[in-house]
C-alpha cells in the first residue's frame, strides 16, 4: 500500500495507483542523490555557455528562420509525442509525468557534438540549444499544463512554481559559461574538453546512488522501457522530416534532427529529483536515465551510418567545401580538441 505524505502537492500521487510502491531513503542518500543531479545539470548548461559564440548568435537572430523551426520541433514536437504515449501505454500518473517533463525539456549541450559528427550546421545547432534552453522558462511549464490535464485531478497536482523557479536558475550556468568564454577562450577550451568525461562519471554516480536509495528504481513496466526507445526515434525522425518540409538545406536538416531526439537530460533529473516528493522519486528517475541511454544509442547507430555512407558513396563537391568554410563554427571540433592560439 502507498505511503500517503502531506510535505508535497504531488504527495497524493502515491495513492493514485497500488501498484507503485514508495520507499524511504536516508536524509543523507537523498542529499547525495540533490547533490549528484544539480552538479550534473549545471556543467551541462556551463558547457553550453562555453560554446556559445555571441555574434554568430545575433547573426541568427537577425535571421530566426533556423532557429523557429528548431523550437517548433523541440517544443512542438516532442511533448505531443511524449503525450501519445503516455495515452497509448496507458501509463500511472507518476510514469506519464516523468515521461511528459522529459519531453517538454530542452534540447542537451551534447547535441552540439553530435550535429559536427554529422556534418550539421553548427552556428544553427548552438543556438537552438540556447533559444530552446531559454524559452523553456516559459514553454516548458505551459506544455507541462497543456499535456498533463488526463492525469490532473484534485489529487495530481504538478509544482509548476517549483519547475519554474528551478528553470530560471538555469540562467546561472549558461552565463557563467558564456562569461569564461569571453573573458577566457583557453578556460573554456579546456572545459569542453574536460567537461564531458566529468559529465558521464556524474551521470553513472547517480545512477548507483539512485539504484542504492531506491531499491524499486531499475524495475518498471515494459511500456517505460519501450517508451525510451521510440521517443527519442521518433525525435530524430520527425524533427528531420519537420526541416525538410520547411525546405531547410541539408546540413539544417541534420542539425534539427539532432537537436530534436536530444534531450537535456541533466535537467530533467533535476527537476523531477528537486520538485517531486522524495517518497516516489525511484520512479520518476527511471524514464530519463533510460531515455540518455537511448538516445545516445540511436545517435550512435544515425552518426555511425552517416560516416560509413559519407566513406562508401558520398562524392565530395566544391559546394560542400565552400559551405563547410563558410560556416562560422565549424571550428567547434578543433576547439575541443587543439588547442587555440
Amino acid at each position: 500500500m502507498a505511503v500517503a505524505s502531506t510535505d508535497s502537492p504531488l504527495s497524493n500521487l502515491t495513492q493514485n495507483s497500488s501498484a507503485v510502491q514508495t520507499t524511504e531513503v536516508s536524509p543523507g542518500l537523498d542529499m547525495a542523490m540533490n547533490v549528484v543531479f544539480v552538479t550534473l545539470s549545471c556543467l551541462i548548461l556551463f558547457a553550453m555557455g562555453c560554446a556559445v559564440d555571441i555574434d554568430v548568435m545575433i547573426q541568427h537572430v537577425k535571421r530566426p528562420y533556423g532557429i523557429g523551426v528548431g523550437v517548433l520541433s523541440q517544443f512542438g514536437l516532442m511533448p505531443l509525442v511524449a503525450f501519445l504515449l503516455c495515452l497509448g501505454f496507458q501509463m500511472e500518473p507518476i510514469r506519464a509525468m516523468s515521461v511528459l517533463v522529459v519531453g517538454c525539456c530542452p534540447g542537451g549541450s551534447v547535441s552540439n557534438v553530435l550535429a559536427y559528427l554529422v556534418d550539421g550546421d553548427m552556428s544553427l545547432s548552438i543556438c537552438m540549444t540556447t533559444a530552446s534552453t531559454a524559452l523553456a522558462m516559459g514553454l516548458m511549464p505551459l506544455c507541462l499544463w497543456i499535456y498533463s490535464q488526463p492525469w490532473a485531478t484534485p489529487q495530481v497536482v504538478i509544482p509548476y512554481w517549483k519547475i519554474a523557479v528551478t528553470l530560471v536558475l538555469i540562467v546561472v550556468p549558461v552565463s557563467l559559461g558564456i562569461l569564461l568564454k569571453y573573458k577566457s577562450p583557453k578556460g573554456a577550451w579546456l572545459f569542453l574538453k574536460i567537461g564531458g568525461f566529468f559529465g558521464f562519471f556524474i551521470l553513472l554516480a547517480g545512477a548507483v546512488l539512485g539504484g542504492i536509495s531506491y531499491k524499486n528504481m531499475w524495475v518498471g513496466p515494459t511500456s517505460t522501457f519501450v517508451a525510451a526507445v521510440i521517443l527519442p526515434l521518433i525525435g530524430y525522425t520527425f524533427g528531420y522530416l519537420i526541416a525538410w518540409l520547411f525546405r531547410m538545406d541539408i546540413p539544417g536538416r541534420k542539425t534539427v534532427c539532432i537537436e530534436t531526439g536530444n534531450q537535456n537530460i541533466g535537467l530533467a533529473l533535476a527537476i523531477l529529483k528537486l520538485t517531486f516528493p522524495t517518497k516516489i522519486a525511484g520512479e520518476l528517475l527511471l524514464f530519463p536515465l533510460m531515455y540518455g541511454v537511448f538516445q545516445g544509442i540511436e545517435a550512435a547507430i544515425i552518426i555511425v551510418t552517416y560516416q560509413i555512407w559519407k566513406i562508401k558513396c558520398r562524392k565530395p563537391n566544391e559546394d560542400d567545401e565552400k559551405e563547410q568554410d563558410s560556416d562560422p563554427t565549424t571550428l567547434l571540433l578543433q576547439k575541443l580538441m587543439k588547442r587555440p592560439n
